[in-house]
């Protein structure tokens, strides 16, 4: 994967591409993506629904300035405000037990199911501002692939980060198998959606808009794939008894999934043998072997689990990846399964997406109509 160029763009252009047929991309509205621009600004880059062809359009931004998202179905417009470069991202926070700590899972380009979702559990108000005050909120990766509209989440979550650290909270994204995916120029999984803004954009792979120079790139390299908060240890997938027998330290393993997305080059790149173990089958953005019915994975004893919990100091491991019908607390509550698909139920038409939330040592399920259940409770 080559980095976007920096050579000068033509800013406040408006160019109509033409992109073949108009069933192919008559419907393509995305954006913004942020590439380097000639004098050290940015350049925002959409691409909008034109009739037969797709039209791309570009204007500077600068730090400090904000530019628009656009409504998708009930989910209204917000402003995005470009910070500086982000700096790394902790491997553990910590903040007093009595804020809450929310977790959620995979949303896979289901935007509007994740704003109703949001707003019901009355973290985000109608307008997508943050109102969870000091509580903080996790979200285990994959956020890419599959679904609509993974941009209109990235920056939605980008926006809520600042917010929620302005109001004493916090929002920690973890990046999941499918962003390393996407950022490595494996496209599998893309939807068709994506694969036209890189035509209508004119790069040669769709990761090129994510390249390390790029905004998003940029920011989502600085993310870690583990993450201690307070009692709770946060992944997208598991962490296996290789990884722990391994004797990497949670920033160890970040840095190595770092030091990979900051390479140039694509999904075949060969890598050190750590690296292979950390973004492999056994590390934690694919590790499926606390569900047994998984029988592509080595299955974890409870002795594994609870070797994990005393190695990094936690009563809980909270994971995304696997799908499970509810919220669901495996090994006796040591582990939190937090996979609910987003998706519409067949029948009514229904919005289906679940989260968890530790309040006053007690894990709840929280659901999109807003109701939070008591699933038990931890050690205090």
């Amino acid at each position: 994967m080559k980095p976007l160029a920096k050579s000068p763009l033509k800013l406040l252009s408006l160019v109509v591409l033409s992109l073949g047929s108009a069933k192919s991309f008559a419907a393509v509205s995305d954006g913004p993506y942020l590439v380097p621009g000639d004098r050290g600004q940015w350049v925002a880059r959409w691409v909008d629904a034109g009739g037969r062809d797709a039209v791309a359009r570009s204007q500077p931004v600068t730090v400090g300035k904000e530019f628009t998202v656009p409504a998708v179905g009930a989910c209204p417009a917000f402003k995005v405000r470009v910070r500086k470069p982000e700096p790394v991202a902790p491997s553990e926070v910590r903040f007093p037990k009595q804020n809450p700590l929310f977790v959620l899972a995979d949303t896979h380009g289901e935007y509007q199911i994740l704003c109703e979702f949001l707003q019901k559990q009355r973290l985000i108000d109608s307008s997508l501002h943050w109102v969870f005050g000091r509580g903080h909120l996790v979200v285990t990766g994959d956020i890419f692939d599959r679904g609509p509209n993974q941009t209109e989440i990235l920056w939605l979550f980008y926006q809520l980060e600042a917010e929620a650290k302005r109001a004493g909270g916090g929002l920690h994204l973890l990046l999941g198998n499918h962003e390393v995916m996407a950022m490595r120029g494996d496209t599998g999984y893309l939807n068709d959606k994506y694969k036209q803004t890189a035509s209508a954009l004119g790069v040669s792979a769709y990761a090129e808009l994510f390249a390390p120079n790029t905004l998003l790139g940029q920011w989502l390299r600085s993310k870690p794939i583990v993450l201690k908060a307070n009692s709770v240890v946060a992944m997208h997938g598991g962490l296996s008894k290789d990884v722990l027998a391994s004797g990497l330290s949670l920033r160890e393993i970040n840095d190595t999934a770092r030091a990979v997305l900051s390479q140039p080059g694509d999904s075949k790149t060969e890598m050190s043998e750590r690296e292979k173990l950390v973004m492999g089958k056994l590390g934690p953005l694919w590790f499926r072997g606390y569900f047994a019915e998984q029988t592509d994975f080595p299955t974890a004893s409870d002795e594994d689990v609870s070797h994990v919990l005393e190695t990094f100091g936690v009563q809980t491991i909270a994971v995304g990846h696997t799908i499970v019908p509810t919220v669901t607390p495996l090994y006796a509550g040591k582990v939190l399964a937090v996979q609910v698909y987003p998706h519409r139920d067949k029948q009514s038409g229904a919005p289906v997406l679940e989260g968890a939330v530790l309040v006053d040592n007690v894990w709840q399920r929280a659901r999109i109509d807003g109701s939070r259940e008591p699933i038990y409770s931890v050690g205090k």
